[in-house]
């Protein structure tokens, strides 16, 4: 039998197994099988380490959270490059005929639910124009997505600036909003650190947001009043229906259909990116739809970034039982038994290979589990590699503040808390002026 291997960027090959295997060390430190770690880069100084008076802290206030490195789970990730029937995949044409569509299967099943297959028109309406704002920079428009089955509609609003007088086509970046609306005139006035239209476009990029409760309700009581419901006829989910998550990325995916209209945007260039649960939301959208260039979540943690099977900061337990709305029923049966899961968010990063994903943490957010995050980006590299990409394979994480970026993968962990500002949209923006521009 042929093992699955992975190359890295000085050309030499390493087992998949054992760079899997490595990942499982950053709890304690070591290296599997005494191996010295084939670097992409060098190391920066001080690799980021939690704060200890931080995980003493959030130790005693959440007893029943693990926050210690030392108490993490000895564990063993799926590897991506071994199909359920345990045949290794060794060629391109293997991942992309077998073990994509294998994955995707698994976690439509288990993790984030199956999208309908019902068929509906989609338009758009242009509410509001404003031509010339920011001293010319740009066009600002106000618009809605009509969804149309038979004679009923859903609508939801976004907001799209474009970019004026530029030649050629601009890259663009759909945010998807897990907080509030920012509607035109607001996001002209204001230059929200959430969504900082207007850095964005003095980027050089067309930029578009939506809220994600306008697509389907954030809470557990707002089936309903959701996209979810109205494709459902009003009907109750079935447990493997999809739920919120992949229901807002879904909405990412309807407005990238209208940028795929607008002239000046090339929409093979586009990102699209969330926050903690839209975060989550925008790695499961790049994962459903291939279109989207990039993908980039910020501090989104478990059922986003971080490895399940660390059990650190929110669990599988945790999160299921507090939004049980975001994720399909089987997942919540993986709650302290997450080692069974027949998947990990690893296989989330490898979804989205060859294409480019970008991930970031905060120091003070171990709840999201910044290492978790970290390892999900190394563990995938078997599969950026084998589709010809370099990315991330360094265990250590970078320093604080020093974003690491290697092919078609970055990562950087800033200083602070739960959030996403400037800072960590122009570290972002770095990434995709390299990987889009």
């Amino acid at each position: 039998m042929k093992t699955a291997k992975t190359v890295t960027t000085n050309g030499s090959w390493i087992p998949t197994a054992m760079l899997v295997c490595w990942l499982q060390t950053i709890a304690v430190g070591g290296l599997c099988y005494g191996q010295a770690v084939v670097s992409d880069s060098k190391l920066h100084a001080e690799p980021w380490q939690a704060q200890p008076a931080l995980v003493q802290k959030n130790s005693q206030r959440r007893k029943e959270f693990n926050y210690q490195e030392s108490k993490v789970p000895a564990f063993q990730l799926p590897d991506p490059l071994v199909s359920q029937s345990g045949k290794p995949i060794v060629t391109a044409d293997d991942w992309g005929q077998l073990r994509r569509e294998e994955l995707l299967s698994l976690f439509r099943n288990e993790v984030y639910g199956q999208r309908p297959e019902i068929n509906y028109s989609l338009t758009f309406e242009q509410v509001e124009e404003q031509k010339d704002i920011w001293d010319g920079l740009a066009t600002g428009r106000s618009m809605v997505a009509v969804v149309n089955i038979g004679d009923r509609q859903y609508k939801f609003p976004f907001v799209l600036f474009i970019p004026n007088g530029v030649e050629g086509q601009v890259p663009a970046v759909i945010h998807i909003n897990n907080r509030y609306f920012i509607p035109l005139e607001k996001a002209i006035l204001e230059n929200d650190p959430f969504w900082p239209a207007k850095t964005i476009v003095q980027r050089g990029y067309a930029t578009a947001s939506f809220h994600t409760s306008d697509v389907d309700p954030d809470k557990k009581d707002g089936y309903q009043q959701g996209i979810r419901a109205f494709f459902a006829s009003g009907a109750l989910p079935t447990s493997r229906a999809w739920r919120s998550l992949s229901a807002w990325g879904w909405a990412a995916s309807r407005v990238l259909d209208h940028l795929e209209k607008v002239s000046v945007i090339d929409a093979e260039k586009v990102a699209v990116v969330g926050h903690s649960r839209g975060g989550k939301a925008s790695l499961w959208a790049a994962c459903e739809d291939p279109r989207f260039a990039v993908a980039y979540s910020n501090n989104s943690g478990c059922g986003g970034a971080a490895l399940s099977r660390r059990a650190y900061g929110e669990t599988v337990g945790r999160i299921t039982s507090s939004f049980p709305h975001w994720f399909c029923e089987p997942f919540s049966k993986y709650a302290q038994r997450e080692s069974q899961l027949p998947v990990d968010q690893h296989e989330v990063m490898a979804l989205i290979a060859p294409r480019s994903v970008y991930v970031a943490s905060s120091d003070e957010d171990l709840w999201a589990d910044p290492k978790g995050e970290y390892a999900s980006l190394v563990a995938a590299a078997p599969v950026f590699a084998l589709l010809g990409k370099q990315s991330i394979t360094e265990i250590s994480m970078p320093a604080l503040n020093a974003p690491r970026i290697v092919g078609n993968t970055g990562y950087h962990i800033r200083s602070g808390g739960h959030g996403l500002g400037e800072v960590d949209w122009n570290w972002f923006l770095d990434f995709t002026d390299k990987v889009l521009q």
